[in-house]
């Protein structure tokens, strides 16, 4: 074959390679925007749902709109709450029942807030309004009528009686709490009604949430229910953060647990400062007006998407250019500082819809990111998915509600998805927790058969015939030559008392300590065997450790089944050095030799093999040595062991 052919070959090859790499990348990356897809469009069903409930509610109770400030409730429900949308007469800037005045009304579609610039601060217009239908034919019993979580002060007046009254105006200082200061009507269908309702607002320039006619006893009863609730999951939430807190600072290993207690924390906090929520909140920051947290409430969003985003990235893993957060981070805070420093010249709850709305392109960043996980199979991304799904309606629908986008009771929406958010995290996050459990089991157990079976190889190195025939030589010696019986006692003690310790140690020990174990036994096997036998000791180096029981065994190998298999006996060496990386231990026997590649075991033969492969085995996993054999029949055998040498600490020596 020729040059020229190899070569297209290798093309050929690398472009089919390049082809179906290129084919695998693009199918991950059709398969990640597929998905990403879906989750948008959920995403915008599930925002939908707030409206076409509002849809429906508006259908089912005949509620009519309200056209140039007149509105006929002939066939509306009372069954049902009325929301009074539609066209209402709009004063600005006076009170026209309380400080009886008149001027030409302008007409102005509620909820679609009116946006008049404030050119002096200190003229009243836009901080005081007046809004004003005239009703016939409403048939509607112990009834109230009210503006459902409006960030001022207001209050209504049907026929010129006070009926419904939210927080207070003193000094020019409008301080809103949602609370109800209110009484049951009984609107009868013969007559017909003027519904004022007169607004006070430190920034606000309309009357941007709908007003509503409902029953008084459900509404008292729903606003406690749902206070109730909303405290409920609040609580649900920050068990969940203070559980997860406690747990991760005893086990440090739970990786990205750092980040769930915060998340949790900024969840907590966003549900207790809106709508619902904020009544408790004021309950224990008394001093807060509800219309300053309105600008807390937005950038609450923001660093709750923030934290999400560090979540996911450490537990994701996900790619996101850091120059694109940053981006973000100054947009959005931007746009926050604005509506911060020149609330009466900008403001308009579509301003905040419009900050809250800069978030967007983010959100779509990580679902991209996230969605690429899903179709990686990366361990549960579905899950993170979900939950990050949640948080994202649950702020679009809680952004157009609390500003007036949406004119069905939805306030409960966002509280919800916030919980399911923090508790898909908490599943995944427990999930994780348990199979480290399960793993960290399963480890314990392996630890365990292995260390017994290391004790029982160990023990099982003290063979009964050794004992036998080493209690012989001693009674023997005893009765020929008791200063040499003397020594062999000596050496069969520190022996046996070297076998046991080192079944408790599970750290390498000093060389040195195993050479006189080794000695220990070989003394006694001199005496045994006499001139059949002969040690060398050549170990000049000896500053290194190893695990306990390692020389012993393979140097009772070499005289068991090499030296004293021969007629005349031989010669067993042990010798040390050293090079640049590693130490070198060597065991080495003129004895009959064997076939490394085709051993012919015996029973006695087949137990050294196990024994062999024990101590290979603790040396690699202890000292991440290298266990080698070489033999040749009548030749001898040489078993080489190779110890790397720790390397130094390069930031230790960077440092000095």
């Amino acid at each position: 074959m020729s040059i020229k052919t190899l070569v297209l070959q290798q093309i050929f090859i690398y472009n089919e390679i390049s082809i179906m790499w290129g084919v695998k990348i693009m199918s991950i990356k059709m398969r990640s925007n597929l998905i990403l897809i879906i989750t948008v469009i959920i995403t915008i069903l599930a925002v939908a749902s707030p409206f076409i409930a509002g849809s429906i509610n508006h259908s089912q109770s005949s509620t009519p709109d309200i056209i140039n400030g007149k509105a006929d409730f002939k066939n509306a429900s009372s069954k049902h709450t009325l929301y009074l949308t539609g066209e209402w007469e709009y004063y600005g800037g006076i009170h026209i029942i309380s400080n009886r005045e008149h001027v030409t009304p302008k007409i102005t579609k509620i909820p679609t807030p009116i946006v008049e610039p404030i050119t002096s601060l200190s003229k009243a217009e836009g901080f005081i309004a007046s809004y004003k239908i005239t009703v016939t034919n409403l048939d509607y019993q112990n009834a109230i009528v009210y503006v459902p979580h409006f960030a001022g002060t207001y209050s209504v007046f049907v026929n010129g009686v006070l009926v419904t009254q939210s927080g207070t105006y003193v000094d020019q200082k409008a301080y809103a709490n949602l609370d109800l200061i209110a009484g049951g009507i009984n609107f009868n269908p013969e007559y017909t009604y003027e519904i004022v309702i007169e607004v006070t607002c430190n920034m606000m320039t309309s009357l941007y949430m709908t007003p509503v006619i409902s029953d008084i006893d459900y509404t008292t009863t729903y606003s406690k229910i749902a206070q109730t609730f909303r405290s409920f999951l609040v609580g649900i939430v920050l068990f969940c953060g203070l559980f997860i807190f406690s747990y991760s600072a005893k086990k440090s290993f739970i990786l990205s647990s750092k980040w769930l207690p915060v998340l949790c924390v900024c969840v907590a906090i966003r549900m207790m400062i809106s709508t619902e929520g904020y009544s408790v909140f004021s309950f224990l920051f008394p001093f807060i007006n509800y219309e300053s947290m309105t600008l807390i409430i937005c950038v609450s969003t923001f660093i709750i998407k923030l934290v999400a985003l560090l979540f996911y990235s450490e537990t994701l893993d996900l790619k996101i250019n850091k120059n694109v957060i940053a981006v973000f981070c100054f947009v959005f805070l931007s746009l926050s500082l604005i509506a911060a420093v020149l609330p009466y010249i900008i403001f308009s709850p579509y301003y905040y819809i419009i900050i809250q709305a800069s978030t967007i392109p983010l959100d779509i960043i990580i679902l991209s990111n996230i969605c690429n996980c899903v179709v990686r199979k990366v361990p549960y991304a579905k899950l993170y998915l979900t939950g990050y799904i949640t948080i994202l309606v649950g702020t679009l629908v809680d952004c157009f509600y609390t500003n007036g986008i949406i004119n069905f009771m939805s306030s409960q929406f966002m509280p919800i998805c916030f919980t399911i958010f923090i508790i898909t995290f908490v599943v995944i996050y427990f999930e994780k927790i348990s199979r480290i459990f399960n793993t960290a089991l399963k480890t314990a157990e392996i630890e365990k058969e292995l260390e017994i079976a290391n004790t029982s190889l160990m023990i099982s190195q003290i063979q009964p015939h050794f004992l036998y025939n080493a209690l012989n030589t001693i009674k023997y010696l005893i009765k020929r030559d008791p200063k040499s019986a003397e020594k062999a006692v000596i050496s069969f003690s520190r022996y046996l008392r070297g076998n046991m310790d080192s079944i408790t140690k599970k750290e390498p020990i000093p060389f040195a300590e195993e050479l006189e174990h080794t000695k220990n036994y070989c003394d006694i096997e001199l005496l045994r065997f006499g001139d059949k036998l002969s040690i060398i000791y050549d170990t000049p180096v000896t500053n290194f450790s190893l695990p306990a029981l390692s020389v012993q065994p393979i140097v009772e190998n070499a005289i068991k089944h090499g030296v004293t298999k021969k007629p005349e006996g031989g010669t067993v060496t042990v010798t040390t050095s050293e090079d640049e990386h590693n130490y070198l231990i060597k065991v080495q026997d003129n004895g009959v030799g064997f076939d490394v590649q085709n051993p012919d075991l015996t029973p006695s033969d087949t137990h050294a093999h196990i024994g062999v492969n024990n101590v290979r085995e603790r040396l690699e996993n202890m000292v991440n040595a290298t266990f080698n054999i070489e033999s040749q029949i009548d030749v001898g055998t040489c078993v080489t062991i190779k110890i790397p040498k720790k390397e130094p600490d390069t930031n230790e020596n960077n440092d000095s």
